[in-house]
């Protein structure tokens, strides 16, 4: 009889710990994904405005 209660037992704790495995996962995707960038673009935004004046030459002299 003993036996049966210990398997029993055993199944539970390894179901609680998959639970547990699950949530961790899950908490940490949340955290993830919180402090990522929400839009995040290809090119940075220049930093000074000759490089804005710069990069909006090239491309309409690319366009012509």
């Amino acid at each position: 009889m003993y036996s049966t209660f210990h398997h029993e037992i055993a199944k539970a704790r390894v179901a609680d710990f998959h639970e547990e495995i699950q949530r961790d996962v899950m908490g940490r995707a949340a955290r993830k994904s919180r402090g990522a960038p929400k839009n995040k673009s290809a090119r940075p935004a220049p930093r000074f405005p000759v490089a804005a004046a710069r990069r909006v030459l090239t491309i309409l002299s690319a366009h012509a």
